[in-house]
């Protein structure tokens, strides 16, 4: 889809194959990493002779950050796929598309990196890991930033030149705004409330999903 000039007339699902496969394969990767990370706490625990509440919560931290990755996964390759069937196949579009797969394609590999720096540092107390661990998540976040501001402008590129999807594309991007604003939201507060890097990762995941949600049901209540 990256030549000069499309041959014939590209349906939409032209799109589906590549993109599909990366995001199952990046998600899929995702979940092996969990096991080996597992085990890798409970014999590194072993021996430092970590307590077993210590361990516990180790092992919890664990289970947040990895569903807080698939949930966020998950939603950018179905704002990706819906943005996609109502996008025919351009040179810029692809691009566009290409930079948001490379992102994700590449995601398992900052999440694990995460993921061991900070149960080696919560085991070991090793303050250079502390920092290694801050700019590894910065950089996780800016990745994401990257996604949606991506995917919105892959958005506003289509809005302006197909006229009867206007109101799909229009809705599609006002999400990915959101979810740009989200992010800067749950990163600065990781600056305020620091040691806590499953639960950024968490909570950007279900203000994602159920915040609007909330928004509404406390609105309701205060409004009363």
């Amino acid at each position: 889809m990256l030549p000069t000039r499309h041959l014939g007339k590209p349906a939409p699902e032209t799109w589906f194959g590549i993109v599909d496969g990366i995001y199952a394969i990046a998600l899929t990767i995702v979940v092996l990493s969990y096991p080996q990370l597992v085990l890798d706490a409970i014999d590194k625990a072993q021996a430092h002779e970590i307590a077993y509440a210590m361990l516990s919560r180790l092992l919890l931290s664990h289970a947040v950050s990895f569903f807080g990755v698939f949930f966020t996964g998950f939603e950018i390759w179905s704002i990706h796929r819906a943005l996609l069937s109502l996008t025919i196949p351009a040179r810029r579009k692809t691009v566009l598309s290409a930079i948001v797969l490379a992102i994700v394609a590449f995601t398992p590999v900052w999440v694990d990196v995460i993921n061991h720096l900070r149960q080696e540092y919560l085991i070991t107390r090793v303050h250079l890991l502390e920092f290694d661990v801050i700019i590894f998540r910065s950089i996780y976040f800016a990745s994401l930033l990257i996604v949606f501001a991506t995917l919105a402008s892959l958005s506003l590129l289509e809005m302006r030149q197909v006229a009867d999807q206007r109101k799909d594309l229009s809705q599609i991007m006002a999400v990915c705004r959101d979810r740009c604003w989200l992010v800067v939201a749950v990163y600065l507060f990781s600056l305020v409330v620091p040691h806590r890097g499953a639960l950024y990762i968490f909570m950007f995941a279900m203000l994602s999903y159920f915040g609007r949600d909330v928004w509404l049901f406390l609105r309701a209540r205060l409004g009363r």
